[in-house]
């Protein structure tokens, strides 16, 4: 037993021993680490990293952001039948009328008198009627004296129904169901043919008012395509459909009209557009189906030159370009400087000098 002990502890120093030995080994013999290399040094070997971008055509369009206003587009003017003074109103701006509703109503006391007087007129005349024609039955008078007494008697009561119209034209009506979008009458004012007592606005047909910059007039087309952003947070299809041709007279601004397609109005969870309301829109000032764009990060600008850096090798080479506008994709019209197939520097653009090296990585 005391030889195998024995020779069991030999065997276990002899392990210690290698495993320390191996040990100092590898700490005496490891890898020397290398020494650490600039970025300086990376640009000076292979170049700056940059990512590129292959020059090509695509669709192009550029949608002009503007605010506008709500209003309707079915206005109905409406006005005194009779050059009468005001003598009551029943509408005030923004309330809710219907066809035929009473707005105003004029003087009628002269009107209602003549019809007093044609109803005596015609009350006489039909009991004079009555006794002629009881006399020539009975041989006291002629024919053609009851056929005097009758046209007459007609003309009366054509008269009086004429009056009695006219009567009832001293209420001022209106002509549609809609919203009272402007009231110019005043109690104790005269009406006249020429100027509307009332503007009524039908509340579901809208188009949006826009005032636009001179410097954009020429951009704008009758007919051109246009958005809007409804409340639903939705973009809807609107058109342009005029464009004044005078600009206001204070602000130097022109006025454009956009026709809003009715079946857009009302969206499926309820929200609707409203007279008045402020909405964002936009107009497509430009289109084309093949132009060539490029990023906007890709182009660089001082002092109102534009610029690009086309690889040519490993090395950037500066091209001066003539730019268009940017899009809200991020798009710019490359106008001309550049050709389809070329590749410029995209993300490192900023960092870009005319012969720099460059070490073009893949996006």
């Amino acid at each position: 037993m005391r030889r195998k002990s024995k020779a069991t502890r030999i065997v276990l120093v002899i392990l210690l021993i290698g495993a320390f030995g191996l040990m100092g080994w590898r700490i005496f013999n490891r890898p020397k680490p290398s020494e650490a290399v600039s970025i300086a040094a990376i640009r000076e070997r292979s170049g700056m990293p940059v990512t590129g971008w292959s020059v090509a055509e695509s669709p192009w369009e550029y949608w002009l952001p503007l605010y506008g206003t709500v209003r309707t587009s079915a206005l109905s003017e409406v006005y005194a039948s009779q050059a009468e003074y005001v003598t009551s109103l029943s509408a005030e701006v923004g309330d809710t009328v219907k066809k035929g509703q009473v707005l105003a109503a004029l003087d009628s006391r002269k009107a209602a008198e003549k019809v007093q007087a044609a109803k005596a007129r015609y009350s006489e005349l039909s009991l004079r009627y009555e006794r002629t024609q009881e006399l020539q039955k009975a041989g006291g008078s002629s024919k053609q004296e009851v056929e005097s007494v009758f046209s007459q008697y007609r003309e009366a009561g054509a008269s009086l129904q004429q009056l009695q119209t006219e009567l009832t034209r001293h209420r001022v009506v209106s002509p549609i169901d809609g919203v009272v979008m402007r009231r110019d009458a005043e109690i104790g004012l005269l009406a006249s043919a020429g100027k509307p007592l009332y503007v009524i606005g039908d509340p579901t047909r809208f188009e949006i008012v826009i005032d636009l910059s001179p410097r954009y007039i020429q951009m704008v087309r009758n007919g051109e395509q246009a958005r809007y952003l409804s409340p639903a947070g939705t973009w809807e299809t609107a058109a342009v459909k005029r464009v004044d041709p005078m600009a206001n007279a204070v602000t130097g601004l022109y006025s454009v009209v956009l026709d809003v397609k009715q079946e857009d109005v009302k969206q499926e969870d309820g929200a609707q557009l409203h007279v008045g309301a402020s909405v964002e829109a936009q107009i497509r000032i430009e289109h084309d189906d093949s132009v060539v764009v490029v990023p906007y990060e890709s182009v660089r600008e001082t002092e109102g030159v534009a610029k690009v850096y086309v690889c040519s090798g490993d090395v950037a080479v500066e091209r001066i370009v003539r730019k268009g506008r940017t899009n809200e994709q991020g798009q710019t019209h490359i106008l001309s400087g550049l050709e389809t197939g070329e590749r410029i520097v995209l993300k490192g653009a900023d960092r870009m000098y005319d012969g720099a090296r460059i070490w073009l990585q893949e996006i």
